[in-house]
């Protein structure tokens, strides 16, 4: 019986064997792994496997070089214990067989979209549980050690589903009354993300729930001035809605799960 394995990406590009960490052949295997694991069992062409390995400049034995590299990959499937095949060519390009492997994206995008489907249903404390799960599966930044070629920008689009999966855990948190805890980590990307809206409203209440009603209006003008000043927009009306609820002190924007605030994070989760 072949044990389980997965394709790692967040953090290091990684193959796991049964919780065991196996090693790759070196820097172009990883770049190959990491271009078929999110390909999702599409085959990869030869052409874009050269361009995610040389970049825009390959050498002229670029393809007999990559023939080699997934040579030497299956090497290393195969001394971790995986069965042949599990790498395949086609006349479209080379893939890893679906089925006979699981990714850790793959694991954390079910986890977000069953955080989803929970607080559809009104389990704020199951959802917020679930985005824990999810982000626990990140190791470090993805495809950690890939630093140039059309794979930074899929490490950049999957550090944009972290960011929104850690935002929508700590509205979760805020929900449920643990806004104390977290007031820092929101301030954090807040400075990372200046032109997310949805941060911004979510720091607001937790400052306000913390009895600082003056700062949670004070990073509401923050949201204004960066809008206007680097958009050349108003916020939108989620944002001034919050913001006149903590004018008038609205007693619902006090009570943990409250039925407006629950609708702001479940747009959060949909966007």
């Amino acid at each position: 019986m072949t044990a389980v394995w997965e394709v790692c990406v967040l953090g290091p590009v990684e193959i796991a064997v049964g919780g065991r960490r196996a090693p790759l052949p070196g820097p172009r295997a990883a770049r190959v792994l990491a271009t078929l694991a999110l390909a999702g069992g599409t085959p990869v062409g030869v052409p874009r496997l050269v361009d995610c390995v040389w970049g825009e400049r390959p050498p002229r034995t670029a393809a007999a070089q990559l023939q080699t590299v997934v040579w030497r990959l299956r090497g290393a499937f195969a001394d971790a214990g995986l069965p042949a095949g599990v790498l395949a060519r086609r006349t479209t390009g080379y893939l890893l067989v679906e089925g006979a492997h699981t990714t850790d994206v793959a694991g954390f995008r079910q986890d977000v979209r069953l955080a989803r489907v929970e607080l559809a249903r009104g389990q704020v404390d199951l959802a917020a549980d679930t985005l824990r799960s999810a982000l626990a599966r990140w190791r470090g930044p993805a495809l950690l050690g890939i630093e140039d070629g059309p794979l930074v920008a899929a490490a950049q689009r999957l550090e944009e589903e972290r960011q929104r999966a850690h935002e929508q855990r700590l509205g979760l948190d805020v929900a449920r009354g643990r806004h104390h805890g977290a007031n820092a980590e929101l301030r954090e990307l807040v400075e990372l993300f200046p032109l997310r809206e949805s941060l911004y409203r979510t720091l607001a209440l937790a400052l306000y729930r913390s009895g600082r009603q003056g700062d949670a209006l004070g990073v509401l003008r923050q949201a204004r001035e960066r809008l206007r000043d680097q958009l050349g927009m108003d916020p939108g009306r989620d944002t001034v809605a919050v913001e006149q609820a903590i004018l008038r002190q609205d007693v619902a924007l006090s009570t943990s799960g409250g039925t407006s605030e629950l609708r702001l994070i479940e747009r959060a989760l949909e966007g």
